[in-house]
């Protein structure tokens, strides 16, 4: 109960300005992003397939995957994601993406300080070659799989050592993309150092409040966080995202539409 109580005011910081209405249809090419992660025990596994496939994404980055959702996705979305690659790891580190676009270099990172892998892949798309990240980060939980405040707070050093240990498979001069869970919100550390990178967060251009993920515990309360983001380099601009209100896993979807920088700098 106390940790609990000590948790609950710092899981969502929500800002207080006025953000832009996304775009999520405009009329340039674009790229539009999913990132989900499906909860490996999901009681409504066809609610998450009716998402993905009324989603129109044409990259779906997906966590806590295993051998029947990789059975199920296929067989009812194939027709319009005929390119996938799908990696069980235990438990909920299952780890997949799901594209309309053909992958190539498609790569398993094996996770150094955290518990689960990431996937990384090349994707030639409208915008020319892309290069994807799914990170699935470590919860912040101790060794015991236990909430402890402990563990709250060193969640996010092994997150920046998670980040960092896949990032050395990345080309960061490309064109990049990094979406997935990553078990922290946006005013965390790991995050910010991407920030501060040169990276940008889809979600907090459009939307500073929604939150990604809720949990009821057994003592009544409900937690809730930002935890699912996708974020881009300099060679992407964004012109819309959201959270989509699908209650099939303790997580929701955040989807994200991208265009070209340079196409986006000719239209201002």
């Amino acid at each position: 109960m106390r940790l609990l109580l000590f948790l609950l005011p710092l899981v969502l910081l929500v800002g207080c300005a006025s953000l832009p209405e996304p775009a999520l249809a405009p009329a340039a090419p674009t790229l539009r992003i999913v990132t989900y992660n499906i909860n490996w025990g999901c009681p409504n596994p066809n609610q998450v397939a009716q998402f993905l496939l009324e989603s129109d994404a044409d990259v779906i980055c997906l966590q806590e995957t295993h051998r029947q959702w990789e059975l199920l996705l296929h067989n009812q979305l194939s027709e319009i994601y005929p390119h996938g690659s799908f990696h069980s790891f235990g438990g909920a580190g299952g780890i997949a993406f799901m594209s309309k676009y053909p992958l190539s270099n498609v790569r398993l990172l094996d996770p150094d300080a955290g518990w689960f892998p990431a996937l990384i892949a090349d994707i030639k798309t409208d915008l020319g070659p892309v290069q994807i990240l799914n990170v699935h980060l470590r919860p912040p939980l101790n060794d015991n799989a236990s909430a402890s405040i402990s563990a709250y707070f060193e969640s996010t050093k092994i997150h920046q050592k998670e980040l960092a240990h896949f990032l050395e498979s990345a080309d960061l001069n490309t064109p990049l993309i990094i979406a997935g869970d990553f078990n922290e919100n946006e005013h965390r550390m790991a995050i910010k150092e991407l920030l501060n990178d040169g990276f940008t967060d889809a979600l907090s251009l459009y939307d500073d409040k929604s939150t990604t993920w809720s949990w009821r515990t057994s003592s009544g309360f409900t937690l809730k966080n930002r935890y699912d983001h996708i974020l881009f380099n300099k060679h992407f601009h964004c012109t819309g995202a959201e959270v989509v209100d699908v209650r099939a896993s303790d997580h929701r979807p955040v989807v994200a539409v991208l265009v070209n920088n340079t196409e986006h700098a000719k239209d201002q």
